[in-house]
């Protein structure tokens, strides 16, 4: 691998990740291997340009936009980024939406990032917001919830 650790790669990527967008997009780009994959609940694109277009859709999309990087972490095999990703959707008024989530990130053998795996629950923090689908998805989570007998 390239030089500095799994951990210190995943640092460098979590600090390029939060910088802020579109001026962070080239830090990124930079640490990137030529084809990287991308994936997200919504998405899969390899490459840097479907990385570029992804994070580029996303400025468009949200409006004062920022990821806060909550912890990160490494194995022998995989970084972990847990982060926050607060914003504000064009169209949907000035309410700020907020999700939560995990990235997993693997190098390559020069120590670029050669997979960036998103991973967070797209059910309750997206589509349960929305007025038409949410209201069903929030009925059914109501109904399989556990509740705990008292103590």
């Amino acid at each position: 691998m390239g030089d500095g650790t799994l951990l210190d790669a995943t640092r460098r990527w979590a600090n390029a990740f939060a910088a802020p967008m579109p001026e962070g997009l080239e830090q990124l780009l930079a640490l990137a291997s030529d084809d990287i994959r991308f994936t997200d609940p919504f998405n899969d694109v390899s490459g840097k340009a479907g990385l570029r277009a992804i994070l580029e859709d996303m400025t468009e999309r949200c409006r004062e936009a920022r990821f806060t990087i909550l912890d990160v972490a490494a194995s022998e095999r995989a970084g972990y980024i847990r982060w926050r990703f607060d914003f504000i959707p064009r169209g949907r008024g000035r309410s700020a939406w907020c999700f939560e989530g995990m990235s997993e990130i693997h190098l390559d053998a020069t120590g670029r990032v050669s997979v960036h795996a998103d991973h967070w629950d797209s059910a309750t923090q997206l589509y349960a917001k929305l007025p038409v689908v949410g209201w069903p998805l929030r009925r059914i989570r109501a109904a399989l919830t556990v509740t705990p007998p008292p103590e």
